[in-house]
Order: C-alpha cells, then structure tokens, then sequence
C-alpha cells in the first residue's frame, strides 16, 4: 500500500506514552508501554519500589491475541486519501491515530498503579 494521503488541517492537544500519529498507509505497527504509576502522601523510600523487576505484571506474556478477520472481499483503492480536518484532544498509552492503512497492529500498555496512603486515625 503507497497512496498519497491529503490532509488539510490536523489539531492534537497532545501525545503521550508510546503514542503516534501517523499520516499514509504502513504494514506494520507496534505500540508499547511499561509504566509504574505511584500515588503517595509520604514519598520516602518510593525509589526502591519503582522497578519494573518487582512486579510479575511486566514479564507476563499476554494470555491470548485476537484471530486474524478472514474477509471473503476486500477492496484497495488506488485513489488518494482525503481529509478535512481532524481535532484530536489526547492520544495516549500505546495508541495510535492513522490516516491511512494498516494491515498489522501489536499493541500494549502494562500499568502497575500503587496507592500508599497514610493510615486515617479512627
């Protein structure tokens, strides 16, 4: 797939994590993200908890991938790709914004939220 792509106006607040936007057809795609989100109202000694070896989260093979679509009719179209305008307000953790075509896409976001709160005096 190689197709012109025209895009008048494209307006992202923004992009975080892993994420992309593309503009025109690609074959392959593969967003990732490995992330430690802490929320703590004593910080002291947070450092040793952030580690990625720490937790069985992040070495885990997925449990499943979805099957392929066997479609019995596919169409491709030569003609360019046209668009107006698009407004994107975040794109964020291993997601993607495409203009275009994909045929393959592996993406993955792994989040370890840890919450340490002090104890609320009864």
């Amino acid at each position: 797939m190689k197709r012109m792509v025209y895009l008048n106006e494209l307006d992202v607040i923004s992009t975080l994590i892993a994420s992309g936007i593309l503009i025109g057809d690609v074959y392959s795609i593969s967003p990732s993200s490995n992330a430690v989100a802490v929320q703590a109202e004593s910080p002291e000694q947070l450092d040793k908890l952030i580690d990625f070896d720490n937790f069985d989260i992040f070495a885990k093979e997925p449990s499943y991938f979805l099957q392929p679509l066997n479609l019995n009719a596919f169409s491709y179209s030569t003609k360019p790709i046209c668009v107006d305008a698009v407004d994107v307000t975040s794109i964020s953790t291993s997601s993607i914004v495409q203009i275009g075509g994909v045929d393959h896409v592996h993406s993955r976001s792994r989040i370890k939220h840890i919450r340490r709160l002090e104890e609320e005096p009864l």
